[in-house]
């Protein structure tokens, strides 16, 4: 024992001393950043673009249950396997609670993994707390085959800065045995493009390598954006449409001769479509139209839509088709549209609770559509911000997001998404606008099991940003 001690107590020597060491190499780094501007500007097109130039640190630490906030549950060692000094073993199965202090370097999404054991034959789960808000309402703790088996309960939440209260409490089962809590910045880093249409600005987002970033003046209306050939971004504006070198944010060819235009696709022959729309005048009904042009700003095509609104972005689909978002004559009932060359319905899909978006067709036949509040405020029940995916029948086979699912993650209103290559999660625009400015983050990210992973804020640089596309 004494010599396992030794070995402890020159283990705790050494990391202390690789501490010291990191506290003077961040210091330093701190001191020569100090010296430099940590920022600069430069002129690119006749446009003002800043570089942010931002360090992000992985964090990770391991807090003991046994030593954390303990209310009805008890410290306990009387089974083998733990780490510390025994664990946390909860008594009653109703209102105990172990509360962790959670301290973080700075504010985003953190892995949250607590080591437990479940010697019983069913799943006891319990409610997750982070800052007052309830994360999770039954965090799942299932059977691991023993009490002296430990195995791991992970899910994904956003930390602010400083301290976090993370509390776990007994719902009407007994609870598992809590040895520890270990978080972690998950370290996701993207290259992406978002349109933020507060600032009226293209945004080159590049966190493996910050000194890349850009941003540039964009026209108003700005609303989608596309990678296209020849290494540009398709950006649609008020009036059109222009294309952005991806590397400088140069631009290139536009077009600038409609007006009320909020979306713009270019297609597979190489003209580009755009989508406008008209209020009801009179005897004119409200309508839709889609607008096919070519390079050189001639129209070839037109579908128009009548007694659409609320119309946002359109898709055209491999057999002609087109996907769009809207209502009838402002009856609030927001769909999915298809409509053919002829601007017939042919399929429709009532989004449950919410005003669309975008909406996109799978290869297998589903379609993916976001939604959003219809005001300013959330009416639970009424609607949602989602990522809905729809089957063949029209019933909901997955969804992404949720206020219910996420309350602490000051979803505001779904637009834009865009899948990461990588691992095929959905990263989608938390748009700030209709006074919810400054309010949340401007993009998120979840996973396959909807786990939130990522999110970005920095309300200097970005105001609304209502779409987004993921390189990276």
């Amino acid at each position: 024992m004494k010599h396992l001690h030794n070995i402890s107590a020159y283990g705790s020597y050494c990391f202390f001393r690789l501490r010291l060491f990191t506290c003077f190499l961040v210091a330093a780094i701190l001191f020569t950043g100090c010296k430099k501007e940590l920022g600069y500007s430069y002129e690119k097109s006749g446009r003002k673009s800043t570089n942010l130039v931002t360090a992000a640190l992985t964090q990770s630490e391991i807090l003991e249950a046994e030593l954390a906030v303990l209310s009805g549950a008890v410290k306990a060692s009387g089974q083998t396997g733990y780490t510390g000094s025994g664990y946390a073993d909860f008594v009653n199965t109703t209102g105990d609670f172990i509360e962790f202090t959670v301290n973080t370097s700075a504010a985003g999404p953190f892995l949250l993994k607590f080591r437990f054991a479940n010697g019983a034959t069913t799943d006891r789960p319990l409610q997750l707390k982070i800052n007052g808000a309830v994360v999770a309402t039954t965090l799942a703790f299932p059977p691991t085959g023993a009490w002296s088996t430990w195995a791991l309960s992970s899910t994904y939440a956003n930390l602010i800065s400083g301290a976090n209260k993370i509390r776990l409490t007994t719902i009407g089962y007994n609870g598992p045995n809590v040895d520890n809590l270990n978080f972690s910045s998950n370290g996701l880093k993207h290259l992406l493009y978002m349109v933020d249409n507060g600032f009226n600005q293209l945004i080159f987002l590049n966190q493996k390598d910050p000194s890349k970033n850009w941003k540039i003046s964009i026209p108003t209306g700005s609303r989608d954006l596309q990678l296209v050939a020849n290494n540009k971004i398709l950006v649609s504006h008020g009036n059109g449409a222009a294309e952005y070198d991806r590397t400088t944010g140069a631009r290139g060819w536009s077009i600038s001769t409609y007006s009320g235009v909020s979306t713009a696709q270019r297609l597979r022959n190489g003209n580009t479509l755009l989508g406008w729309s008209r209020v009801a005048s009179g005897s004119t009904p409200a309508k839709v139209v889609l607008s096919e042009v070519t390079s050189a700003g001639r129209e070839v095509a037109r579908v128009t839509i009548n007694n659409i609104t609320t119309f946002r972005l359109a898709r055209r689909l491999p057999n002609g088709h087109t996907l769009i978002t809207g209502d009838f004559n402002n009856d609030l009932k927001y769909k999915v549209f298809e409509v053919d060359g002829a601007g017939t319905v042919v399929w429709q899909q009532l989004l449950y609770g919410g005003k669309g978006y975008v909406a996109n067709r799978l290869t297998n036949g589903n379609t993916r559509a976001t939604m959003c509040p219809v005001g300013n405020l959330y009416q639970p029940g009424k609607d949602d911000n989602k990522l809905l995916e729809f089957g063949s029948t029209g019933a909901v086979v997955k969804y992404w997001g949720g206020m219910t699912k996420h309350p602490a993650a000051r979803l505001r209103k779904f637009s834009g998404y865009s899948v990461v290559p990588a691992n095929g999660n959905i990263l989608i625009a938390n748009w700030l606008g209709d006074g919810n400015t400054g309010t949340g983050p401007h993009a998120v990210e979840f996973d396959a099991y909807n786990r939130l992973v990522w999110s970005w804020t920095d309300f200097s640089y970005a105001q609304t940003v209502t779409n987004v596309l993921v390189i990276e």
